[in-house]
């Protein structure tokens, strides 16, 4: 397996950002809550955010503080482990709340990262 570099992490980032951002387009919690497939398709977005996020430098980190980065990287595990106690609400949450400031801090970090 080829390592990934710090830049296709961060372009994993966005790219599940972006694509979680649009499925959400037009949806309601009622649509989060109802459509299998949309809350499994943003809750695994969500995952693979986490996990990338593992991956970055931290003092890249360092410079975004509006970002929770623990908690970005906790809430993979706490999707995985504890899937039976995830609440659509909280996921609605994640890409309302928290998804405007984690797009601008991934996007400062991949303009200054050099290309692979």
């Amino acid at each position: 397996m080829v390592k990934r570099s710090q830049r296709m992490r961060l372009l994993d980032m966005a790219e599940q950002i972006a694509a979680i951002e649009a499925a959400m387009i037009g949806r309601s919690l009622t649509d989060l809550q109802s459509n299998w497939m949309l809350r499994q398709a943003v809750e695994r977005g969500i995952e693979i955010i986490s996990e990338a996020s593992r991956h970055v430098d931290p003092a890249q980190l360092a410079q975004h503080l509006r970002v929770p980065w623990r908690r970005v990287a906790d809430t993979g595990n706490w999707l995985r482990h504890g899937y039976d106690k995830v609440e659509p609400t909280l996921i609605l949450s994640i890409v309302l709340d928290h998804f405007p400031a984690l797009r601008m801090a991934v996007s400062a970090m991949l303009a200054i990262t050099p290309e692979d």
